[in-house]
């Protein structure tokens, strides 16, 4: 991805002047390849090869595989304060220990947002004073949800999202069966997150994504009951209505600024249809939340959209 060839072209630079910090925080979105970069950060650190990473010698396909003795990852999974003092005490209890095959000991720490407090203030007695062979590298979704020291005594790199036009070129190189409107229609329905969008893909997620892009125009055509037999066939939990809801609002609010600003769209959405279609989405996911029958808001929500681009139940 653009953003991630970027910023490693940045930190091989500092690597090689020997400016690259001890601690680097990378800030960026989900989906923006945080871990990724992260990984290959450390492969480049490790790395004996004149151009490194080398991405072939043994080094390097031992921490892609997660399998090199001196490259520990820690917090992959859970949220908000699923990150314990636990992990941070497993840290400091090795932080001292010679690497066992390289010179350096590279520590990873992913979504540290997800820390405790507690857990923040232990990591900091170890970036304010590590030994010389100690490199930590943390990702997080977003710097204000850490505490400034923590900011303070790492260097951040912030990981931009790529473009719509970007993530839909990356999304048909992973995936050449995709036409370049499906995979327009993929980066529109998931912000441009690349990461999402390809997990879409991976998903099977295309009827869904097929059908949100088609709901006005179906509507536009008076096909209400059309519109309510597909979603109730695609749409059995609340979690899959849920994610119909959130392609519909991308799609649809995306359209209709760019119709606004004169550019042409995969889907046709005036600016008010898209506003009024938002303010629906956004009443259809508080009764989702508030458990009510799938069919029920399924419905609800076909005899409302009908009703702002013109179609009738």
């Amino acid at each position: 991805m653009p953003g991630i060839k970027e910023l490693r072209k940045t930190l091989s630079a500092a690597l090689r002047e020997g400016l690259l910090s001890h601690a680097v925080l990378i800030e960026g979105e989900k989906g923006t390849g945080r871990k990724e970069l992260a990984v290959w950060l450390a492969k480049a650190i490790l790395c004996r090869s004149e151009n490194s990473p080398c991405e072939n010698c043994s080094v390097c396909r031992k921490i892609e595989n997660g399998n090199h003795p001196d490259v520990e990852i820690y917090g992959a999974a859970g949220g908000a304060r699923s990150f314990h003092i636990e992990s941070i005490r497993e840290i400091k209890n090795s932080l001292w220990l010679a690497p066992n095959e390289s010179e350096q000991r590279v520590y990873i720490l992913l979504n540290v947002e997800n820390m405790t407090a507690e857990a923040q203030n232990a990591l900091l007695k170890s970036l304010e004073e590590p030994p010389a062979h100690a490199r930590f590298i943390l990702t997080c979704d977003n710097r204000r949800s850490l505490l400034d020291t923590i900011i303070s005594r790492s260097t951040v790199y912030t990981l931009e999202p790529p473009t719509r036009e970007e993530c839909s070129a990356a999304l048909r190189e992973k995936f050449p069966e995709l036409s370049e409107k499906e995979a327009q229609l993929f980066a529109i329905a998931y912000g441009g997150n690349f990461g999402a969008a390809a997990s879409g893909v991976s998903d099977g997620r295309g009827d869904m994504i097929l059908l949100a892009a088609k709901t006005p125009d179906i509507l536009k055509k008076g096909e209400s009951y059309t519109l309510a037999a597909e979603l109730s066939a695609l749409c059995k939990t609340r979690a899959d209505l849920s994610e119909y809801l959130e392609r519909l609002l991308n799609i649809t609010g995306r359209c209709g600024i760019d119709r606004a600003a004169g550019k042409n769209t995969p889907v046709r959405v005036t600016p008010i249809e898209a506003v009024k279609t938002s303010e629906i989405i956004e009443r259809a996911k508080e009764a989702v939340l508030q458990n009510c029958s799938v069919e029920l808001i399924g419905s609800w929500l076909c005899m409302e959209l009908s009703g702002v681009f013109g179609g009738n139940l």
